[in-house]
């Protein structure tokens, strides 16, 4: 990969980029789970199943995984700051017309809709960030964007309790015109990265040569090489498309950890160990504490000692402490408190993908990979859930729950073994 130097504008420019990907992922962990929060008022409403309610949460799943595909296209073709924002709208617009939803049909194509933009928004957001700030700094940069969606869960838990008591659960989605507010950030601040642009210019240049017949064979390769498919570059050599492959599953074994801890262990808490509402949120709150921690330290360390070795200790540590944690954590302050440690190890992850993926692959597939891979993972991640909830089936979740530390081993070795040392490197 070339080792060109590109520097992209003053200490402000940096700045307004970081804030313009935190948002936009803000928006998106806002939009994913304020659904989570209202859910029982919409059951109540609309007289719906189990059934029929599980498939709003899995409409948002499958609208995310189609929409982190068709938008990591779009924006390494025709531009960054674009797409980022068209996918901001799009999931702010339906979010605010679920206020004025009357029967399930639409409420579920909506869902599905905001599942779309929310998909696109992470990769396109880390792109950015990771083609603009220097080498030393790229995984600082890229786990603070992670911090953004632990922001907008916490305003997920917040905004439902104040908005829904004074006027009604509809109102809540009315939240939805924020997200528009951030796009309309991004247009008016972000610049295309200079690493894009040069591509593209290149691209331009290219394509003039070959209408006039002046193009060389060697240009001629590498016209077809940029105006290929940028997903067919996940996969151009063996190694990078083992690279490839250990990426997503480090990033499905990172989502399915998350999703099947923090979906079942309110679930664990009231029904084995006698927690009230309050005490379940209580740990929820801790554990996100944890996990704002883990992700910061993991930007720190992970541009200090390694993209690799920082990833090696929270999968060791993870999985030890899941031990620890699952079966000799047996009273309510022990699992209270722990669960600092708890979402330290589990989500600390988060700090790095950004950055890995992106230092794997050229500009011209950059969103594409970073929204494939991830996008992937957390789309089969999904089924997490349901895994845990059907090994718990005559059983106990706690010993379901083993799946977990099992899997973060199975992630190490594909880490260490398929995806190289990036850290420091000059991207293209």
């Amino acid at each position: 990969m070339a080792k060109e130097k590109h520097v992209e504008g003053e200490a402000d420019h940096y700045i307004k980029t970081l804030i313009g990907a935190v948002l936009g992922y803000a928006a998106d962990g806002l939009d994913m789970f304020l659904l989570s929060f209202i859910l029982v008022f919409i059951i109540k409403d609309f007289g719906l199943t189990t059934a029929e309610a599980g498939n709003l949460t899995l409409a948002t799943t499958i609208g995310m995984w189609i929409g982190s595909y068709i938008f990591g296209l779009l924006a390494d073709k025709y531009g960054r700051t674009k797409i980022l924002s068209f996918s901001i709208i799009l999931f702010a617009v339906a979010t605010f017309l679920m206020y004025f939803v009357d029967n399930y049909t639409v409420l579920l194509a909506l869902r599905f809709i905001i599942g779309l933009g929310i998909g696109g928004e992470f990769g396109i957001g880390m792109a950015i960030v990771t083609e603009t700030w220097a080498p030393d700094m790229r995984a600082r940069a890229t786990s603070w964007v992670a911090l953004g969606w632990q922001g907008g869960v916490l305003l997920a838990a917040v905004i439902p309790a104040i908005i829904v008591p004074m006027f009604g659960w509809r109102a809540v989605f009315l939240v939805g015109l924020v997200p528009a507010l951030i796009a309309i950030y991004v247009r008016m601040h972000l610049k295309e990265p200079i690493l894009w642009q040069r591509k593209k210019q290149r691209q331009q240049e290219l394509i003039a040569k070959k209408e006039n017949g002046t193009i060389t064979e060697k240009e001629q390769k590498e016209y077809y090489y940029l105006a290929g498919m940028p997903l067919k570059k996940l996969f151009t050599t063996k190694r990078i498309t083992a690279t490839t492959i250990g990426l997503t599953v480090m990033c499905l074994v990172q989502n399915f950890g998350y999703y099947a801890i923090f979906s079942w262990m309110p679930t664990i808490l009231s029904q084995k160990y006698g927690y009230s509402l309050a005490q379940t949120s209580g740990w929820m709150v801790i554990s996100i504490a944890g996990m704002v921690l883990g992700i910061i330290l993991f930007g720190i360390l992970a541009d200090k000692i390694g993209r690799k070795k920082t990833f090696a200790l929270w999968y060791i540590g993870g999985t030890i402490y899941c031990v620890i944690y699952f079966f000799f954590f047996t009273s309510q302050a022990s699992l209270l408190w722990g669960s600092f440690l708890l979402g330290f190890t589990v989500n600390g992850m988060m700090g790095g993908y950004g950055a890995v993926i992106a230092e794997n692959y050229p500009s011209e597939a950059r969103s594409t990979a970073e929204n494939i891979i991830f996008g992937t993972g957390r789309g089969l991640s999904g089924f997490g859930p349901a895994i845990i909830g059907y090994l718990a089936t005559g059983g106990s979740l706690i010993g379901a729950m083993s799946l977990v530390f099992v899997i973060y081993p199975i992630a190490l070795i594909f880490m260490w073994f398929t995806v190289p040392e990036t850290k420091g490197i000059e991207i293209d």
